[in-house]
């Protein structure tokens, strides 16, 4: 898939490299303790990765190690974990895609964290997605996609740090954001 779109010249090469969180994938990912599940090693996982990973990759392949050049993308708990690295260390993570993101953990923790703790400098770009059906009725936030808390996330990011406006590849302000619903069943938004 990456291949082709590189071929079509829908987007420049890249390296994938991925992390094995099979094992271990509450507490590695968790940013802070969740009162019922644990975790709260994302901090520890985070710091291994700028620490030893990056440095490897960046010394054994032919990469542009800036910021600017460095994702991180995930789902479920790996989309939280993606934008908890990239807000707490946009030195490192210039960007971060959050694919149907545990932000329900920990009493929506990091909710909390983007509407009320300082904006990260230099700002991230931020990709959010949330696509599963709706249901009301569902009570297991992994089940409903977690619809609702992206969309708790994008808000506090429009309320707190970024604007209301145009996309990352614009010339026009480094502060805003597209927020574009696509229809009743999913949510896609970009912040940078």
């Amino acid at each position: 898939m990456i291949d082709g779109l590189v071929e079509m010249g829908s987007i420049d090469e890249v390296i994938v490299v991925s992390v094995r969180t099979a094992e271990g994938r509450i507490d590695m990912l968790g940013p802070v303790p969740d009162a019922r599940l644990g975790g709260g090693a994302g901090p520890r996982h985070r710091d291994a990765i700028i620490e030893h990973l990056k440095p490897w990759v960046d010394a054994t392949y032919r990469t542009r190690p800036g910021r600017e050049e460095t994702a991180l993308l995930g789902s479920s708990m790996g989309g939280l974990f993606s934008f908890f690295a990239a807000w707490t260390r946009p030195d490192v993570f210039g960007k971060a895609m959050c694919l149907s993101s545990s932000f329900w953990w920990a009493d929506r923790w990091i909710v909390r964290e983007v509407g009320a703790g300082p904006c990260p400098a230099p700002r991230p770009s931020i990709y959010l997605d949330s696509g599963a059906a709706l249901d009301p009725f569902e009570e297991d936030a992994n089940v409903r996609d977690g619809f609702d808390h992206t969309h708790a996330v994008a808000r506090a990011l429009l309320g707190h740090c970024f604007e209301k406006g145009t996309t990352s590849t614009s010339s026009r302000s480094p502060a805003c954001a597209t927020i574009r619903r696509l229809g009743r069943r999913g949510s896609r938004s970009r912040f940078s």
